[in-house]
C-alpha cells in the first residue's frame, strides 16, 4: 500500500506538521489537529470539524470515534459526516467506545457505562469505583479496570473476570474486545480478548499502544523503538529500532519516524511524509521550514545551530535578504538565502508582522477558529495563514501543517 498525495479534487497534503494524534483503522490513516480530524482518501485529504478539541481518537471499522472535551462523536469516513454523538453536561468523559455500541464512560460521581443506542445503561460493579485505572473496550460494550492491584475485565451483561495481579501499575491501555496492556515498573502484563493475562518480561510504554483490529496484537513503544507484541502469548513478534512511534494497522503495522516525519509500513517503505515538527513561513513563493537543527528552502537546506537544550523555535521571518529566526529563549540569528550567517545574538526582539491574506480568503475568528472561507466556500482547516502558490491556495497552521486547496 502506498498513499498518493497528488493534486485532485480534494485538498492535497503538502506538509502534515505535528498532529495531536495519528492512527489507522485497517484501511485509512488519519490524524487530528486541534478540533479537526483529517484522513487520506482518493489521492487527497478529507477534513471534518469536531464540536470541541480532540482528547483521543479510536479508529474502527465503522469510522473514527473522537472523544472531545465536551463529549463524543462518531465520524463516518465514507459519508464524511458525523453520526452518533453525545454531549456531556456534567461529569468527566473517560473514554469512548466506537462501533455499533458506541458508549461513553462517565464519572457522575460514580462510573457508569452509557450506551448511545437507546440510552441503555450497563452497570459497573462497586469495585470499579475504586479503580486507579479504568478504560473502555475500543469496540463493543465493556470495561477493563484495576482495583487496588487486581486487573478486571467486564463485558456487557457479563460477570467481572479477574485477569490477575498487577502490582504498582503505571499505565493501562485497552483495545478491541477487551485486549489489555498494563505497564509495570520493570514489566508489562498482556491480555488478548478472551484470554487471561500473561507477562511480557520487559518494560514498554502502554500509553503508546495501538491495537490490531482483532485485538490480538499491539504496536507499542519502548526506549529503543517500536515492538509488535502477541497479547495472547506475551511474546515480541518483531521490533523496529530508532526514533519511531506506533501509529496503527492499515493494513499492516504503521509507524511514525518522528525525525524524518515519515509514516512507514512494516518493510520501512514510506506511506506518507511531512509529519515533522517545523516552523514555517513564505516569501514570494519561497517556502521556508525550520526545525530544531536546520533551515529548508525548497530542496536547499543548511544548519542554524540556534536551539540549545530544551529551547524551541518560535518565530521565522523572511524578506528579500533572507530569513530571521528566533527561539523561545530569545536567541536570534539571520541568514542569507544561501545559508550565510548575517548576525546572531540573544535577547533581540523579533516581531512577526501581521499576515496579509490573499483576496477572497478569510480565516475563522474566535467563534470558529478552525475554518477557512475561500470565495464563499468553508473548509474545516485550523489555519493561521494563507498564500497563493501557483494554482493552489496554501493554508498553514501553527503546528506546521500545510494544505493546498484546489483553485
Amino acid at each position: 500500500m502506498r498513499l498518493s498525495l497528488a493534486a485532485g479534487p480534494l485538498p492535497r497534503l503538502i506538509a502534515a506538521g505535528v498532529p495531536d494524534w495519528i492512527g489507522a483503522d485497517g484501511t485509512r490513516i488519519g490524524w487530528s489537529v486541534r478540533d479537526v480530524l483529517f484522513w487520506f482518501d482518493g489521492g487527497g485529504i478529507v477534513s471534518h470539524q469536531l464540536p470541541d478539541f480532540v482528547d483521543d481518537v479510536w479508529a474502527g471499522a465503522t469510522g473514527w470515534t473522537c472523544a472531545t472535551a465536551s463529549g463524543a462523536v462518531v465520524v463516518d469516513p465514507v459519508a464524511n459526516a458525523a453520526g452518533r454523538s453525545l454531549v456531556v453536561d456534567e461529569g468527566e468523559p473517560l473514554g469512548v467506545l466506537p462501533g455499533a455500541d458506541c458508549v461513553l464512560v462517565l464519572s457522575v460521581p460514580e462510573h457508569a457505562l452509557l450506551r448511545l443506542d437507546g440510552g441503555a445503561t450497563v452497570e459497573i460493579p462497586d469495585a470499579a469505583t475504586r479503580a486507579k485505572f479504568a478504560a473502555p473496550f475500543a469496540t463493543g460494550v465493556g470495561l477493563v479496570w484495576i482495583d487496588l492491584d487486581l486487573l478486571y475485565r467486564l463485558t456487557a451483561g457479563g460477570i467481572p473476570q479477574c485477569l490477575g495481579r498487577v502490582p504498582a501499575a503505571t499505565a493501562l491501555a485497552v483495545g478491541p474486545g477487551g485486549a489489555a496492556l498494563v505497564s509495570l515498573t520493570e514489566d508489562v502484563v498482556c491480555a488478548a480478548p478472551r484470554r487471561v493475562a500473561v507477562r511480557l518480561g520487559q518494560a514498554v510504554q502502554a500509553d503508546t499502544a495501538r491495537f490490531s483490529p482483532d485485538g490480538r496484537r499491539v504496536l507499542v513503544a519502548d526506549d529503543e523503538g517500536v515492538l509488535e507484541v502477541d497479547l495472547g502469548e506475551g511474546k515480541v513478534l518483531r521490533r523496529w529500532d530508532g526514533a519511531l512511534t506506533p501509529v496503527g494497522y492499515a493494513p499492516g503495522p504503521v509507524r511514525w519516524d518522528w525525525v524524518s516525519g515519515a509514516l512507514l509500513d512494516e518493510d520501512h517503505q514510506h506511506l506518507a511524509e511531512g509529519f515533522v515538527c517545523t516552523v514555517m513561513t513564505m516569501f514570494e513563493g519561497k517556502v521556508v521550514r525550520v526545525d530544531s537543527t536546520e533551515v529548508r528552502v525548497g530542496e536547499a537546506r543548511f544548519h542554524h545551530g540556534l536551539v540549545e537544550g530544551d529551547d524551541e523555535m518560535d518565530v521565522v521571518l523572511a524578506d528579500a535578504e533572507g530569513v530571521v529566526l528566533q527561539t523561545l529563549d530569545g536567541a536570534a540569528a539571520a541568514f542569507s538565502w544561501e545559508g550565510v550567517e548575517r548576525w546572531r545574538e540573544r535577547g533581540r526582539e523579533v516581531v512577526a508582522p501581521e499576515a496579509r491574506l490573499p483576496k477572497g480568503v478569510a480565516l475563522g475568528g474566535a467563534d470558529d477558529p478552525s475554518a477557512v472561507v475561500v470565495a464563499g466556500t468553508t473548509w474545516a482547516l485550523p489555519a493561521d495563514g494563507a498564500w497563493r502558490v501557483g494554482g493552489d491556495l496554501w493554508i498553514t497552521t501553527e503546528e506546521g501543517m500545510v494544505v493546498g486547496l484546489p483553485g
